[in-house]
């Protein structure tokens, strides 16, 4: 694994645009190369609170940490490179890869529900391919979440922000993912280590949001228990026939109840995969995920 470049001042060298995303652990900038002008995407650690000192350095190793997670997946094409770590104003910032696109959370909203069996293979296929990569080399993602998911112009599909990503199999000692899609498990502390079935309960999630609008065990109502429904009555008849056994196994509440792994998924998500060189469905998201199959091949 090759270390993170450290490139000091990140003024010096990046100009800092304006702010593109907010989230828990970062604040996500723009930014644009001043020896190129390049762009560039900045995330930088937030802001120090009224707490010590002491937290606010733990939640820049924390920044650190997710850089060197990323470089573990370098030459991921699914996954944003990792260009360099410094300082900006004193919060800790790993510059990365910029990504063009649209989040899959708002190319979804103009479509849902998402029927076609076409356009629901190559979301979850893409990904499959993707995590398949990234649970290669160790890791587990651990918020999976169309939010984290890019849909580029062309329909492919990147996966971002590796903020609560894990080595696979090692202990955790708190919480990690988002209410709604974060598996059983991973809402505590877990002595035994999460796996990439974590992440299969994930994919599941995005699968549910995508057919029928709906996050599994009462989604962000509430922390869910064990013994809650899956889904309600109503929503579960409405779950596309070609995935339904499939969506349900992957959010099992049991983690070894689920898929073994990405490519068991994959197999079953195949046969509805476009053929290169086929048409574009009639009803199609906004960019089009399924082109990314109809001039590729599949790589699992």
């Amino acid at each position: 694994m090759r270390e993170i470049e450290e490139i000091g001042n990140v003024e010096q060298h990046y100009e800092v645009l304006d702010m593109v995303g907010d989230g828990g652990q970062g604040d996500l900038f723009l930014g644009r190369d001043r020896r190129n002008g390049e762009r560039v995407a900045l995330k930088l650690q937030k802001p120090r609170g009224l707490g010590p000192e002491c937290l606010f350095r733990e939640a820049g190793d924390e920044l650190l940490g997710e850089g060197s997670r990323m470089t573990m997946l370098t030459g991921i094409q699914g996954i944003p490179e990792i260009i360099g770590a410094g300082t900006h104003r004193g919060r800790r910032c790993l510059v990365m890869e910029f990504v063009e696109g649209r989040q899959l959370q708002h190319v979804l909203l103009a479509k849902r529900p998402v029927k076609h069996p076409m356009v629901v293979a190559s979301v979850i296929g893409q990904l499959c391919e993707i995590l398949g990569e990234v649970h290669d080399r160790g890791l587990v993602h651990c918020d999976l979440k169309s939010e984290n998911v890019i849909v580029q112009s062309d329909g492919r599909l990147r996966l971002i922000d590796m903020g609560h990503a894990v080595v696979e199999g090692e202990p955790t000692s708190e919480e990690r993912g988002t209410l709604g899609w974060a598996s059983p498990e991973q809402s505590d502390a877990c002595l035994s280590g999460l796996t990439r079935r974590a992440d299969i309960f994930g994919l599941g999630c995005i699968l549910l949001e995508m057919t029928v609008m709906r996050l599994p065990y009462g989604g962000m109502e509430g922390r869910a228990e064990q013994g809650c429904p899956v889904l309600p009555a109503d929503r579960l008849a409405e779950l596309p026939p070609e995935f339904a056994s499939l969506a349900l196994r992957m959010v099992r509440w049991e983690a070894e109840e689920r898929p073994a792994d990405v490519r068991e998924v994959f197999d079953r998500l195949r046969r509805y995969l476009p053929r290169p060189g086929s048409r574009r469905p009639s009803k199609r998201l906004r960019p089009d995920p399924t082109e990314h199959y109809r001039t590729c091949a599949p790589r699992l």
